[in-house]
This record gives structure tokens, C-alpha cells and sequence, in this order.
């Protein structure tokens, strides 16, 4: 009850505050309007395909961290668990739901994994299509994540995935307000939980390895350096368009606002490194708890192999998943 009433008044005191202050009221006010434009737009942009068949508009979102094993034993309470991530993407034509997961064995989940995993998608959907219809334009939506999507080694990614196309020629990509997301993909997550789906399909699950994530900030100092600086926070869209040296950006969603141009200042190639030569090593203390659930018949023997054989190292400190939320500017 004391906390209760510790809560209740520093929520009424912050509201005196903020009631007394023409700033916040004026800040809050823009919010509310970008907020209202921001959903508009979106909104435009999911039913697009109708007038549009060409266009495709998808929403992407990284799940919160899957502590594997899941199951209902008290010897779970007590162990350490794998952390397993999954970057969901939904198409609302087709209502499609790609799913591409992977462990902390053989990934992290910064902007490198991301833009790996985007540029996987952009491929898939350039080799769509039959000879009278193909996607020309692809609309992505997203959160505001520093650390895993606007940043500029996502940027640069879909500059230089977009130059490889030969049917998409633009690429948007949007960046929705914190907090007020509102995408079709967060339902998708609670479905992973609830049961399997099967209408309008089920979901198209790929497993990712190491192999599988590249060194896309390479390629991003190619691309901005200098010329993004303290500019990546404020973007809310950015276009790009096939053969064009430079990209728009805009850091407002009203469609009246101005948009302003950055240069691409290199046109060097550069070869694309590998993220990890190898799987990554879990702590001994992890692994041990992990050995010990299959030991006792929590993880079922047909799953054994798949943790048995993971990497361990006696100098990885065991430690919280990382934050996916990151006050940099990247």
C-alpha cells in the first residue's frame, strides 16, 4: 500500500510538472500529431497492394529472447537456459509470416544479424513473380531500435542489396514512433506462443547458423561515413531507388514535409566478410545446466544432440541477454 501511494504521488506531482511547463505540453502535442500521421500512413501503406499489385509492404520485428528449454518443470526455475532470438517479417498482401531464428551459439542480435537477414528477404522476394507481375517496390516498416534497425549499417545494406535487383527499383524503409507501433508483426510473436497457425498459411521457419550473418558495417563505411553523423536518430523514412547515388530521408512522417538528400560516397564494391569463422562459445556453467537438464530427461532425447554439441569456453562469462535498445547513434 505505501509503495502504492509513493506511485500515485509522484505520477500526480510529474503531471503538475508537465501541466506547468509550455515546452512539454508543446512537445507532447508534436507527438501526438506525428503519432496520428505516423498510423495514417501505415495504414495507407497496408492496403496499398489493392490499387498497387506491384508494391509489397512488410513489417519486421525482433522477438523478445526465447529462453529454450520451455516447459512446465520446476527444474527449469534453477537452470541456466539457452537464449534463442527470432526476427519475425509479415507481408500484408498475403499475410505470409517469415520466420528466421537463430541461438546465441551462432549469432548475436545486433545490426549485423539484422541487416543479414533483411538482405536474405530482399533476395527471396527479387526472385518472385511470374512474367506479367513482379515487386517493384517493397515498403519496410519497423521500430526505432538503434542497435538493430536504424542505424547505418541497415542502411547500408538496403542501398547496396537494392543496386543487386533487377525487378525491385525502390526500397522504403520506415521507421514507426516509439511506442506506438502498432504492427501486424507483434501479433505474430504471440502466436509462436499460443499455438501453430494455419490460415491464411503457416508460418515459413528458417533456422539460421553462423554462416549465415556477414560483416554489413563494411560496407557501411564505404557508404556514409561522415555525412550521416547525428542524423540517423531523427530519420523516420528513408527511400532508396535503384542507380541512385544518393537517398532521401525525411525525419517527420507528415507527407508535406520536406525531405532532404544524402550522398553515397563511394561506389567501391566492397566483398562481403563473414560475422563469425566459427560457432560462438556458451559459459561452462550454462552448458553444464544444459547437460543436466537432458541428464534428467527435461529435454527429450531426440532434442539432446542439439545442445550437447554446442561450444563452451571457460572464459565466457555468463550474463543477461543483451538490451535491444541501444543510446547510440549508430
Amino acid at each position: 500500500m505505501y509503495l502504492k501511494n509513493i506511485n500515485a504521488l509522484n505520477i500526480f506531482n510529474t503531471k503538475i510538472i508537465f501541466n506547468n511547463n509550455p515546452e512539454k505540453q508543446k512537445e507532447k502535442k508534436e507527438h501526438e500529431i506525428e503519432k496520428a500521421e505516423s498510423y495514417a500512413r501505415f495504414k495507407v501503406h497496408k492496403n496499398i497492394y489493392k490499387d498497387d499489385p506491384s508494391t509489397l509492404c512488410t513489417s519486421f520485428d525482433l522477438e523478445k529472447v526465447l529462453n529454450t528449454p520451455y516447459a512446465q518443470s520446476m527444474l527449469l526455475c534453477y537452470s541456466k537456459k539457452l537464449a534463442v532470438y527470432n526476427l519475425c517479417i509479415y507481408e500484408n498482401r498475403s499475410r505470409k509470416v517469415f520466420s528466421y531464428y537463430w541461438d546465441e551459439s551462432n549469432g548475436k542480435r545486433g545490426a549485423k544479424e539484422i541487416a543479414s537477414i533483411l538482405h536474405k528477404y530482399i533476395q527471396s522476394v527479387e526472385a518472385r513473380g511470374n512474367r506479367n507481375l513482379h515487386v517493384t517496390r517493397l515498403l519496410l516498416y519497423c521500430d526505432c531500435c538503434p542497435g538493430q534497425n536504424r542505424n547505418r549499417t541497415v542502411l547500408a545494406m538496403l542501398h547496396s542489396s537494392l543496386q543487386e535487383c533487377k525487378n525491385i527499383d525502390t526500397i522504403q524503409i520506415n521507421f514507426l514512433l516509439t511506442g506506438h507501433t502498432y504492427m501486424p508483426v507483434n501479433t505474430v510473436h504471440f502466436t509462436v506462443f499460443a499455438t501453430a497457425r494455419q490460415e491464411p498459411a503457416p508460418f515459413a521457419v528458417e533456422r539460421l547458423n553462423y554462416e549465415d550473418f556477414y560483416r554489413w558495417d563494411s560496407v557501411s563505411d564505404k557508404y556514409f561515413k561522415g555525412n550521416l553523423t547525428g542524423k540517423i536518430s531523427k530519420i523516420r523514412i528513408m527511400t532508396f531507388r535503384k542507380e541512385k547515388q544518393s537517398v532521401k530521408y525525411k525525419i517527420t512522417m507528415n507527407p508535406t514535409s520536406a525531405s532532404f538528400d544524402v550522398e553515397v560516397q563511394s561506389k567501391t564494391k566492397v566483398s562481403l566478410l563473414p560475422c563469425y569463422r566459427s560457432q560462438l562459445p556458451i559459459s561452462n556453467a550454462k552448458y553444464d545446466d544444459l547437460v543436466k537438464l537432458c541428464v534428467d530427461k527435461v529435454i527429450l532425447n531426440c532434442f539432446k544432440h542439439e545442445f550437447v554439441n554446442i561450444s563452451r569456453a571457460t572464459n565466457v562469462k555468463d550474463c543477461l541477454p543483451e538490451s535491444h535498445i541501444e543510446d547510440c547513434d549508430n
